[in-house]
């Protein structure tokens, strides 16, 4: 079984009516979303910036900038299995009706779209990549992040995960519906948790796996859960903390 150590010394979600702490705790216990919620105040985002982008991206760039705001953070990895996928699908319907694309509409349809704006809105010059890897793309991340922090110990990781529902021409690939979300954690080197994963003898097919697994995480972390394991289609990740 492979392992990697880390340390999540803060963590932060954001979505539709969920932001504090116990908003979330009180998701985590009940799973229901909450019902005509207040909108998303992204005031960390500069306004200029921010009519140009979509939801999405400003739930990650709110999460990530409330989080590190003032920190001093060495790496950061944007993680995000889809992407700007809606933006993607306006742009080639726009084609494919005989419109030119909007040259900003693509130059923000990327998938490191949030992570160069990041870099733009805080004016530093720190490493950052994106990732994308399936369902497991948060755990990927974390193993990145692990990685990173093994050969550099002293320093500190920003990691954001980020995800929304598929477009309409791609709900037959969606699981249980939720919200559009971010999550957003600053991660050093330790042992405080453990995140060991293996792969599935057979990898299931045709299988409804719920919620993205970063919801699940989420839902763990929340309720302060010391022990956990989240399974996908073709490995098993499981979670101990010290």
């Amino acid at each position: 079984m492979n392992s990697v150590h880390f340390t999540i010394n803060e963590w932060t979600a954001l979505s539709l009516g969920l932001s504090s702490s116990s908003e979330w705790q009180e998701w985590a216990e009940t799973q229901r979303w909450p019902q005509a919620p207040e909108p998303i105040k992204f005031d960390k985002i500069p306004a200029m910036m921010r009519r140009r982008m979509s939801n999405l991206t400003k739930l990650a760039l709110q999460s990530a900038l409330s989080l590190a705001d003032e920190k001093d953070i060495d790496y950061i990895i944007f993680a995000s299995r889809h992407g700007e996928l809606h933006r993607t699908v306006d742009l080639i319907e726009s084609i494919i009706d005989g419109d030119d694309a909007s040259p900003i509409a693509f130059s923000q349809s990327v998938h490191n779209t949030a992570a160069g704006l990041y870099t733009i809105i805080t004016k530093q010059p720190i490493p950052v990549t994106s990732l994308s890897a399936g369902e497991h793309t948060l755990h990927s991340a974390l193993i990145e992040a692990a990685c990173y922090l093994s050969d550099n110990p002293q320093h500190h990781v920003l990691l954001v995960d980020f995800d929304e529902p598929l477009p309409e021409q791609y709900q037959a690939f969606e699981n249980d519906t939720h919200q559009g979300y971010a999550f957003s954690a600053i991660l050093s080197a330790g042992d405080d948790y453990m995140l060991q994963w293996k792969a599935v003898a057979k990898p299931a097919k045709d299988v409804n796996m719920g919620y993205p697994q970063t919801l699940d995480v989420i839902t763990h972390l929340a309720l302060g859960d010391n022990q956990f394991a989240i399974a996908d289609q073709r490995h098993c990740w499981q979670w101990k903390r010290k």
